[in-house]
């Protein structure tokens, strides 16, 4: 008997001990910042489930180390002040990377330079995506127009995607793959758009190419997969610009496209709610009555409809040609004043909602320097920017780095402020426009890299 129990106790230490020895070690990573010079260091992790901000202690020298458990692997933004961008990592539990930051010629775009090492095929393969289709320079509308035909603009497309598809499949992580798959496949799906929308911003027509025009009719518009990508959003755009009607507003006509083409009341539900959201959220336009009627007859989510009425109620009173509401400011010398202070005073007023949180905001700050420069001397036209940051430090230690030469200003209440509550600002960044008396002409302008923005903001001076 006494055998028999040391038998029993020595096989469950051992299937103990080998349950120990299969558990995966938590990640590590481990890292150097060049050119360190005590900057913010930030640490975002992007679940299945959540969004999570985590600290990361940073050495004299630039370096650090990081260790945390993730069992079934999690997505890593890394953002450095000193580096002048962000970096994506992947990391589970096993895994052992180190990186090394560096500020690049792309740090204006929210990008620095990586070199890695480890276990960093995942990782490689995130820069890989965000340098090819996550980059803002590009697949842009400008790159598109530069091609000759769809064709061979597709071409290009499917080539990039089939090179980072093939980067992909080397990680070997199954989870990681068919994750990052589908984001690829709604890439190499949608951006082929963009050859319209390069005809669009030349005055050209967008039904010419009967390559392109294939390739968007032969779309399976059915699925709520195509749906949650936009893919039906920009089939409407596209169809819209070669089907002008001088009696229906875009909101009307949209509508009635989106029921022409998509037969699943499910889906009609999904793409009109969001349409719907989105339009009203940017501020929507001189059309809110009719587009909101139209919806109202094209959606059976009656649930969102009444949720919806609320926020008509609050837009109607930001539409184009009303007062400017008004609210708190302070200038970079901490005086306090009003936002009526500064719009209202004979010239029409360009404004930039950011934070140096957000890097498309930060990215759109030399555009708004071109801007500046363009209009110089120009006594019809004034650039401002309002920060909605909540450190007033970290945005004067941004101003004095940058220099700009337009007025600044800051609402320290940052998403919850009365700019945010009183526009409908629901994200960063957003571009206004107010004319010469201070009454709203839109409150989703162009942004300032927009290719028609130079039109835009000389037919509002006429």
């Amino acid at each position: 008997m006494m055998k028999l129990k040391i038998y029993k106790l020595a096989s469950v230490a051992l299937v103990l001990g080998m349950m120990g020895a299969c558990k995966p070690a938590p990640a590590i990573l481990t890292g150097e910042i060049k050119d360190y010079r005590g900057g913010m260091t930030e640490c975002m992790i992007k679940t299945d489930t959540d969004v999570i901000e985590d600290s990361l202690q940073m050495n004299a020298d630039g370096t650090f180390s990081y260790t945390r458990d993730f069992p079934e692997g999690a997505e890593i933004w890394l953002t450095s002040e000193d580096a002048q961008g962000f970096v994506r990592l992947y990391l589970k539990n096993g895994d052992k990377q180190h990186v090394i930051l560096t500020a690049s010629a792309d740090s204006i775009y929210g990008r620095c330079d990586v070199i890695f090492s480890g276990d960093t095929k995942s990782s490689e393969y995130l820069w890989a995506f965000d340098h090819e289709f996550g980059s803002l320079t590009k697949w842009t509308v400008r790159e598109a127009g530069k091609y000759q035909s769809f064709k061979e603009y597709k071409a290009a497309i499917d080539a990039t995607a089939d090179q980072l598809r093939t980067q992909l499949e080397a990680t070997k992580d199954k989870k990681f793959i068919a994750y990052e798959q589908k984001k690829l496949e709604k890439k190499q799906l949608a951006i082929p758009f963009r050859f319209a929308w390069a005809k669009m911003s030349n005055n050209e027509p967008t039904d010419m190419d009967m390559d392109f025009v294939e390739y968007i009719e032969s779309l399976d518009y059915n699925t709520m997969e195509s749906a949650k990508a936009g893919l039906i959003n920009m089939y409407i755009k596209w169809y819209l610009s070669c089907h002008t009607d001088s009696v229906m507003t875009p909101g009307e006509q949209f509508f009635i496209v989106l029921k022409d083409k998509v037969s699943d009341q499910a889906i009609i539900d999904y793409v009109a709610d969001s349409y719907m959201t989105t339009y009203m959220e940017n501020g929507a336009d001189a059309y809110l009555e009719s587009t909101f009627e139209a919806y109202k007859n094209t959606t059976t989510h009656q649930d969102k409809v009444e949720e919806l009425q609320s926020l008509y109620d609050k837009i109607i009173k930001i539409l184009p040609g009303t007062t400017a509401s008004d609210f708190a400011l302070q200038d970079v010398n901490d005086k306090p004043l009003k936002f009526s202070d500064v719009i209202g005073k004979g010239k029409v007023v360009y404004l930039d909602v950011w934070a140096t949180w957000c890097g498309p905001c930060c990215a759109e700050i030399p555009h708004v320097e071109a801007l500046v420069k363009h209009y110089a001397g120009n006594p019809n036209i004034e650039f401002v920017s309002i920060s909605l940051d909540d450190n007033v430090a970290k945005w004067k230690n941004k101003l004095k780095a940058d220099k700009p030469e337009w007025s600044q200003f800051i609402t320290t209440d940052g998403m919850k402020s009365d700019l945010c509550k009183e526009y409908q600002i629901n994200g960063i960044p957003r571009f206004m426009l107010f004319d010469k008396a201070g009454k709203i002409i839109t409150t989703n302008a162009p942004r300032a890299s927009d290719s028609e923005i130079l039109n835009f903001l000389n037919n509002a001076m006429e």
